[in-house]
């Protein structure tokens, strides 16, 4: 009976330390969930500060310091790359438009007839 009830205290005190460190690995899991969240918030929150500064600029309402020229020249460049790729998209969905409005005429076109020869019909 005494060895009975020390495994069962064995495995009490193995429990309530498999709690606690799957408590603690809860926390943690909500503490990281957390951080994450926040840097997300902050990201979003920069880039929006960004967008504004960046239209405050390009109105001429804003001037930033010369080290900043090279920040702004990769921007343009970027969004001369995306407007460039995009009409790029645009062409080549108007060419596969043109190219499926043709294969739909030609569907419905009439064909032409074919003149078979007269053969030897067996009767």
């Amino acid at each position: 009976m005494k060895q009975i009830n020390e495994a069962f205290q064995s495995a009490q005190a193995r429990l309530t330390q498999l709690r606690d460190a799957v408590e603690r690995n809860t926390d943690l899991a909500r503490a990281n969930a957390k951080a994450t969240v926040l840097k997300d918030q902050k990201d979003r929150a920069l880039k929006e500060l960004g967008e504004l500064v960046y239209r405050q600029i390009q109105k001429g309402k804003l001037e930033l310091p010369a080290g900043f020229a090279s920040a702004l020249k990769a921007i343009e460049a970027a969004e001369q790359a995306a407007e460039a790729h995009a009409r790029e998209l645009t062409d080549i969905l108007r060419e596969g438009e043109e190219v499926a409005e043709r294969l739909k005429v030609g569907k419905n076109a009439p064909k032409p007839q074919t003149v078979l020869a007269p053969g030897n019909k067996r009767r």
